[in-house]
């Protein structure tokens, strides 16, 4: 849930229950205002309701409010916004004092029963969530799960070291000292505005031994100090980063400007604590170590090939914007401001689709983006799980997978996709499980796969849901750009929404150049676009009139959601 190579649909909720019941309110008081639209608001009637099908915490602190809350919007024409806005702060009041306590009792309850792991793995997932929103980072999440669960063998994780990990988060911001190396010139500029700077003679063998594994430590003579009050040592090196950066936009002023640099490792310790730790700037788009790229392989292969569809399968309008919207894309990936990778991702978007016309732009913009990325998520779902267990299982898991008897020039994703869902593999499936007997998320994965798409009636659902899902995101994903380039407000799931966007925007890009491979003439980017829509609800539409009696899915089925 916490990792950069999870796929989306793995990953953790941008928002919990709380947090989309405050995004309600915020957007109520801009349609009052006129700044938005009513439209906006209906991608917000149907997630809280999602959200509350599923958060049992919510539920049990206040059923009745949220039956009556959900009684109003099954007519989302007829609601009254006064209305609304009430019912959402009365839900509030119940819910957000116990909110934490409730999911922490809930998932102390579920987590030693194996016949309840899909609930478990619900409320952590909006647990998750919920102490990303409070503010604790998401890398300071990760650690503390690997140091409790993982760092040491364990025979079996008990209720009392889940409930001292929970202790973790209590939700108050505690004060750090961040130690940061920077230019002389930095330093002389900080030092003037009142911050603290040190030589670093003067710092203790932990603080300057943090700095000095700087890969630029040559050239960062002195140290800034920092007070920091935040909820974990990566949101105090975060804070002091940000401020770093915003100190460096300010001397752009300047037409003269100054030597700006700093370490992106910094110290950071308790206030009147006698050690610290090292802490690295690090988020999920940059800053990853580069893998060696091969001078042969798939990857390189695959990246040949896009290269080569992009210059050779568009007309010159179309290839223009197409290599517009990749080199706007590509700003994101090498800026370190979430702020600015956010912008990026966005115009690339809107770069990549046709300029709305009747209807207000973010239903312009969602009703094209949202095929592009849905229409191959199956594709997408199916690859994620057997990548996983390929890294893991390697020949044991290849043989199962062609003991289907597919054909070899299938791609090996298919085959697996065929082995999953069709109703002749199950003893091959029972085979698949005791391969993967000792990994019980190996397991979930695989049984969860299945589930979704047993039979035709779970395609539809699951490929609604997800449509459903990422339309949701991509409204978000718009507001939250519209709150930083015209209010300059962060919201405090930017980073999950950057996640997301970088894996809808590829996702899209690489759609429309699938689609474009297939075309005999050179390709229009809008008609493409416009022909995934097409595709993509004739696709829904065969699903969801098929007989109720014809349920069975079939290899046909399986290649309509695969080949796309």
């Amino acid at each position: 849930m916490l990792t950069l190579n999870t796929f989306e649909s793995f990953r953790v909720y941008s928002l919990d229950t709380i947090a989309r019941l405050g995004e309600a309110l915020e957007l109520v008081d801009e349609v009052k205002r006129g700044r938005i639209p009513p439209a906006t608001l209906t991608p917000i009637y149907n997630e809280l309701a999602w959200s509350f099908s599923k958060d049992e915490a919510a539920k049990l602190l206040a059923a009745d409010e949220i039956e009556a809350l959900l009684l109003i919007l099954r007519q989302p024409n007829s609601v009254r916004m006064g209305d609304f806005a009430s019912r959402i702060k009365l839900i509030q009041k119940l819910v957000v004092p116990r909110y934490k306590e409730r999911l922490e009792e809930l998932i102390l309850k579920v987590f030693g029963d194996p016949k309840r792991r899909t609930e478990l793995r619900k409320l952590v997932g909006f647990y998750c969530s919920h102490i990303i929103n409070l503010g604790y980072q998401r890398r300071f999440i990760f650690e503390l799960v690997q140091s409790y669960f993982f760092a040491h063998p364990i025979q079996r994780a008990r209720s009392a070291t889940l409930s001292k990990f929970f202790r973790e988060f209590d939700g108050r911001a505690k004060k750090f000292v961040v130690h940061a190396a920077v230019t002389r010139d930095l330093a002389q500029y900080l030092k003037g505005l009142g911050f603290t700077v040190r030589d670093m003679s003067f710092l203790t063998a932990d603080q300057a031994a943090s700095l000095s594994s700087n890969t630029n430590a040559a050239g960062l003579s002195m140290a800034l100090e920092c007070i920091s009050e935040q909820f974990d040592p990566h949101g105090a090196m975060t804070e002091v980063f940000q401020m770093l950066s915003s100190q460096r936009a300010i001397a752009y002023l300047d037409p003269h400007g100054m030597r700006s640099e700093w370490g992106e490792t910094m110290h950071v310790a308790r206030a009147r604590a006698k050690s610290g730790s090292t802490v690295t700037r690090g988020d999920f788009l940059v800053n990853i170590s580069p893998r060696k790229v091969p001078s042969s392989g798939n990857r390189l292969r695959s990246i040949r090939n896009y290269a080569r569809s992009i210059a050779t399968r568009f007309d010159e309008p179309s290839t223009e914007r197409l290599l517009s919207s990749i080199n706007t894309a590509a700003l994101a990936r090498t800026s370190v401001n979430p702020e600015n990778q956010l912008i990026s991702f966005w115009s690339a978007i809107e770069v990549l689709l046709s300029e709305p016309r009747d209807d207000p732009r973010i239903v312009h913009y969602a009703s094209l983006i949202v095929p592009c990325i849905a229409l191959r998520h199956t594709r997408r779902q199916v690859t994620a799980v057997y990548d996983e267990l390929l890294v893991t299982y390697r020949s044991r898991f290849r043989r199962l997978v062609w003991e289907t008897g597919s054909s070899k020039t299938l791609p090996a994703a298919k085959a697996f996709a065929e082995l999953m869902f069709l109703p002749e593999y199950a003893p091959l499936r029972t085979k698949l499980c005791g391969v993967l007997a000792e990994s019980p998320l190996a397991l979930h994965r695989v049984w969860k796969l299945h589930r979704d798409y047993r039979d035709v009636k779970c395609v539809h659902r699951t490929i609604t849901d997800h449509f459903n899902r990422v339309n949701w995101q991509i409204n978000r994903i718009y507001r939250a750009r519209n709150q930083l380039v015209h209010a300059g407000r962060m919201p405090s799931y930017l980073e999950s929404l950057i996640l997301n966007l970088a894996e809808y925007y590829r996702s899209s890009v690489s759609t429309i150049i699938s689609r474009a491979r297939v075309e005999d003439e050179l390709s229009d980017i809008d008609q493409i676009v416009a022909e995934i829509g097409i595709r993509y609800e004739i696709m829904r539409t065969k699903l969801s009139h098929r007989p109720a009696n014809d349920a069975q899915i079939t290899p046909d089925d399986v290649a309509m959601i695969m080949d796309h």
